[in-house]
């Protein structure tokens, strides 16, 4: 599986997840959208991109790290969704307009973005 197909799987993943929580989700129709979904939610409407790590296991850790090319401004994305196959699930947390990567691990305070479908 080539990059592409990683990241259109992972997309295609998150949306899944969201109709088995209730989540009403959209896809823009230009790929040249600076966000991958808006989620309707009880709380509001988000704009989300999402990543992917496709390492499936981890040697003598639990750390996935997740980088990417740009910081996503605050007006273009709310929120990262990564999937993580180490993990089998997704991160999900705010964006804050600067990060371009970030260490995921169950053991840590991460955990509690793990499948963390409130978008809170």
């Amino acid at each position: 599986m080539d990059n592409n197909i990683r990241g259109c799987y992972a997309e295609y993943l998150f949306g899944t997840e969201c109709l088995k929580h209730n989540i009403i989700i959209s896809y823009p129709l230009l790929d040249s959208s600076p966000y991958d979904c808006i989620v309707d939610t009880p709380n509001g409407l988000y704009k989300i991109q999402v990543k992917s790590s496709w390492k499936s296991e981890a040697k003598n850790r639990h750390t996935v790290s997740v980088n990417w090319n740009k910081s996503y401004s605050l007006n273009d994305v709310d929120f990262f969704a990564i999937y993580v196959k180490l993990y089998e699930g997704f991160f999900i947390f705010k964006n804050n307009g600067k990060r371009l990567c970030i260490r995921l691990n169950m053991k840590n305070d991460n955990s509690k973005f793990f499948n963390n479908f409130d978008f809170k």
